[in-house]
């Protein structure tokens, strides 16, 4: 990313370590001079909307810091401003970036003017956010304290579930992937998608090469599928949930559907 010398002046630096029982709610830590700014589709069954996914690039020493932010909209633009790190009430120990997500609503297709700024708009970055049938994307003429790990965002198709196997070591992996793929083929069908990051899931060469699983907050690279919904939704959630017994302690099967519900 390109930034002016003179901008270092302009943001500084200061987390504070987590210690709860000197820190009170209302003080503000000063933000950080690096956050990653994540587009993201939350997928619904009626009506899908954006948001963005705020985070430091630094580390924290407590898993629950947030990031405090203000949101002005009108019908054709969006202005974000991202303020401060607060600390938590109580310290869940552990370490993990400060956090937060601003939803900006559901937008018709078009093209809108957004600001991605920074304490308090004292550093502004001035763009566009296009919406698009098959994409999203943020094209934003400056990023100036801020990281952008992908500025087009791929739409998740309608009628697609994606997911993986955790399979343990002391099973046998290919016995057990020949039985799932044999047990649902009934109620799905392979899909190609075009290659791109979907948020949910990373496509290359028409093929998932990572899905990321919000809940466990990991990136799976193993045994992955990624498939067209065709069949009864009740037999397809039955045949898994026969799997899942069948399988027991062998394998662990984890399948996310594109109306953000699981199977």
């Amino acid at each position: 990313m390109t930034r002016p010398y003179y901008y270092y002046f302009l943001l500084f630096f200061c987390l504070t370590a987590c210690q709860p029982d000197d820190t009170t709610p209302d003080i503000n830590i000063d933000i950080s001079d690096e956050l990653r700014i994540e587009l993201w589709e939350i997928l619904d069954a009626n009506q899908r909307m954006l948001e963005l996914r705020v985070s430091t690039l630094e580390e924290l020493d407590c898993e629950n810091y947030s990031i405090s932010f203000n949101l002005n909209q009108t019908a054709s633009r969006s202005a974000v401003s991202i303020n401060n790190i607060l600390p938590p009430h109580e310290c869940i120990p552990g370490t993990a970036p400060a956090s937060n997500q601003i939803e900006l609503g559901h937008f018709l297709e078009g093209d809108y003017a957004i600001e991605l700024n920074l304490k308090n708009n004292d550093i502004t970055n001035i763009g566009r956010l296009k919406i698009k049938p098959r994409f999203y994307e943020l094209d934003m003429e400056s990023d100036y304290g801020i990281y952008l790990p992908w500025k087009i965002l791929k739409t998740v198709p309608e009628d697609l579930v994606w997911g993986y196997l955790t399979i343990e070591e002391s099973a046998d992996e290919n016995t057990i992937l020949d039985e799932f793929n044999t047990r649902i083929t009934p109620w799905t069908e392979t899909v190609g998608l075009s290659s791109g990051n979907y948020g949910y899931f990373n496509v290359e060469n028409g093929t998932a090469n990572e899905i990321k699983d919000q809940d466990q907050n990991e990136t799976i690279t193993n045994n992955l599928f990624l498939l067209k919904e065709v069949g009864v939704r009740a037999e397809l959630k039955a045949a898994l949930d026969d799997l899942r017994s069948e399988f027991g302690n062998q394998a662990t099967i984890k399948v996310f559907a594109s109306d953000g519900s699981f199977l």
